[in-house]
């Protein structure tokens, strides 16, 4: 009787109470959130260009040609570069493969006004599936991520802000890491995206 009647009062205990009771509170949040992230999930983006051809080729030829667009770039030649779904996801995929990062599913889809990309992650033991949708400006010092949309998980929507913050707090740091040394330009069309670029 005594514990009950210090907890419900004195201030002391009307604040531990109150501490105990957002804790409580935030177990079970964080509980129920990596319950929905950790089941089912958003269907993995779909190509423009129908099937996407994840292949070692793919990815050199992204890489052959990203080298000539930048060499021309270095050497005073304006120019631009095409990349294919495929070729942006294979290169995706070499990169994780690379830096050994908890990434396995890779798909990239481009449509006429954004790009999109799935996954599953693996987080905490759990596979996690998430879709993410946006552009990126590449037209300043610091290229510029614009998530339109991100979908983790079976996380409902207004649950999903925290995790669009660190996203997007994620995307800056990584991107402010990046410095741009020429003018460039991004443009978007069904299955493939453009990078123009002026020295």
């Amino acid at each position: 009787m005594f514990i009950i009647h210090f907890f419900t009062g004195s201030i002391l205990g009307i604040i531990s109470g109150i501490l105990i009771g957002l804790f409580l509170i935030a177990v079970i949040f964080s509980a129920t959130t990596m319950a929905l992230m950790a089941t089912g999930g958003p269907s993995a983006c779909t190509p423009e260009s129908g099937e996407l051809q994840i292949t070692q080729a793919n990815s050199d030829a992204f890489q052959q040609k990203w080298d000539a667009f930048d060499a021309g770039l270095e050497a005073g030649q304006a120019g631009s570069v095409t990349f294919t779904e495929s070729e942006i996801a294979s290169r995706a995929k070499s990169w994780v493969n690379e830096e050994d990062a908890p990434f396995e599913d890779i798909r990239v889809c481009l449509h006429d006004d954004a790009g999109e990309a799935s996954a599953t992650v693996s987080v905490v033991g759990f596979d996690v599936k998430f879709k993410i949708r946006g552009t990126l400006d590449l037209s300043g010092e610091k290229a510029k991520a614009d998530i339109e949309d991100i979908s983790i998980g079976n996380v409902p929507g207004f649950m999903l802000a925290p995790a669009e913050a660190i996203v997007s707090r994620a995307l800056e740091d990584a991107l402010n890491d990046q410095e741009i040394e020429h003018d460039y330009g991004l443009e978007f069309e069904p299955g493939e995206a453009t990078v123009s670029g002026t020295p």
